[in-house]
């Protein structure tokens, strides 16, 4: 794992999507030599390119829900037919248990949608100080090409006093875009791995029940003309299914309830942007008085 401490390339960002992920992987495999890192292009914002690297994820992850209930259903139709009671009955509950786990790889595909929608909220505030940046970098310019000119000195003045109010402004943009950031992003990947969290230990739950059931298709050897024992067993597979179901339905986080979390976060993150855009008003005001 220590070869795979860190995933960043010792190049650039921008350089980092054209690269493998590296050598080895975190379990210390190395990787498919097929797996690379989509390439994008540089022009878009390294945050879009995060969201955007989370499409094909979440396609993937809907992409083997679909398939798993499609494996179930082949899997109940097929054993109905083979004409071993035995077979028939043990493949149709294994079948309800694959639709199961085809749900929870849908309701995983739903958790890494909510971090989109979470990481969509820093790129939103990332566009909106864009323009005021823009603006301060300008008047910078500005004011270095009128700095040179004898007769620029009341447009220099009237530069000077535009730059004060958007240095103040970018200040506070500066401050909204800071603690923002921290919020959204712990909550992007609480939400990630809660979901993750509850795909493993109810699929561990599957696990479980799944093996119950295999243990009602036993190893019996009969010969040519020897008849089959009747298969006894249909009750209490049903019965296992029925405790798979009420132990998925009684699942529950050990932290308590997951979007209350959230949405304490995100107020609390919105009273610090609050708190650092008052901080940042009382600085714009000393700034222009020392401008004065």
């Amino acid at each position: 794992m220590h070869r795979a401490i860190s995933l960043r390339s010792r190049h650039s960002a921008d350089d980092f999507p054209l690269s493998p992920i590296a050598a080895t992987t975190l379990s210390g495999r190395p990787p498919s030599p097929r797996k690379f890192l989509p390439i994008l292009s540089p022009v878009h914002p390294p945050l879009a390119r995060l969201i955007k690297s989370l499409n094909p994820l979440l396609s993937h992850h809907r992409s083997a829900a679909s398939s798993t209930r499609t494996t179930a259903h082949l899997l109940s139709a097929w054993s109905a037919q083979t004409g071993d009671d035995a077979v028939s009955d043990v493949a149709d509950k294994f079948g309800v248990l694959l639709a199961e786990m085809a749900n929870l790889e849908e309701s995983y595909s739903e958790g890494i949608d909510d971090v989109k929608v979470v990481l969509k909220t820093i790129q939103d505030v990332e566009n909106s100080i864009r323009p005021a940046k823009t603006h301060q970098t300008k008047l910078r310019d500005q004011i270095n090409k009128a700095s040179i000119k004898p007769e620029a000195g009341r447009k220099l003045e009237q530069l000077e006093r535009e730059l004060v109010r958007a240095d103040a402004e970018v200040l506070v943009a500066d401050a909204q875009l800071f603690n923002v950031t921290r919020e959204r992003l712990r909550v992007a990947w609480r939400v990630q791995l809660d979901a993750l969290q509850e795909r493993c230990e109810k699929e561990l739950v599957l696990v479980k029940y799944g093996r119950e059931i295999l243990s009602f298709l036993d190893g019996e050897i009969i010969v040519p003309g020897q008849s089959m024992r009747a298969y006894r067993g249909e009750a209490k597979t049903r019965e296992i299914l029925g405790m798979v179901e009420d132990e998925l339905r009684g699942w529950s986080p050990g932290w308590g309830n997951t979007d209350e979390l959230c949405d304490d976060e995100i107020a609390n993150g919105d009273v610090s942007v609050a708190t650092a855009a008052a901080a940042a008003a009382s600085a714009t005001a000393s700034m222009v008085l020392t401008r004065k």
